[in-house]
């Protein structure tokens, strides 16, 4: 389901599992019919956000609701969603063991099977471009138009798509636990 109090929830979990730092990371899904995206709010630490705070855009990036201003990487989210129609939603998030693989990978092979179950295969690293950027988010569109479930973002983090916020925080979780075991069988080499 998309509504505002879910991005909420999935934030604060987000939070609570590791995955970001005070206001870094965002989430969004699709509203209705798709053509609208409700977003988390750019600067706002998840445990002060409430629904209200929730950012409404169409795909074209016009705000359409909303008291704040949308997430920064708000063009990321539209650019992935127009490239992917089965997309409903996308959680972005800043885990320790995601970027330190985008560090030394260009790729986070499928090791494990609840990888190749979870994610159907390995994850891409995209080229390092800046945050919230129109390059960082061709890039991302780019490398996730092809399929996968995830994206790991080069010094930047992680993106995981699903068919709801729930199965995008399950992919973000997937990968990052996916990236630790990498580093660590790397480190016994």
């Amino acid at each position: 389901m998309c509504s505002p109090e879910e991005i909420v929830k999935t934030a604060r979990r987000m939070a609570e599992l590791g995955l970001v730092l005070g206001s870094f990371g965002n989430v969004s899904c699709r509203s209705g019919s798709g053509e609208r995206v409700l977003i988390t709010p750019t600067k706002l630490d998840y445990s002060a956000m409430e629904p209200e705070d929730i950012v409404a855009l169409d795909l074209e990036g016009r705000k359409l609701e909303g008291r704040r201003e949308p997430s920064s990487e708000f063009r990321m989210h539209l650019a992935i969603y127009r490239a992917r129609e089965d997309v409903r939603a996308i959680v972005h998030a800043h885990g320790v063991f995601g970027l330190a693989l985008s560090l030394v990978a260009s790729e986070l092979p499928a090791l494990t099977e609840e990888m190749e179950h979870g994610l159907g295969g390995p994850v891409k690293v995209a080229p390092y471009a800046p945050a919230g950027s129109q390059e960082l988010a061709d890039r991302a569109a780019e490398l996730l138009r092809r399929g996968g479930k995830a994206l790991i973002l080069a010094r930047h983090g992680l993106v995981g798509l699903g068919k709801d916020l729930e199965e995008a925080l399950f992919v973000c979780r997937l990968v990052e636990r996916a990236a630790q075991i990498y580093l660590l069988a790397r480190a016994g080499e």
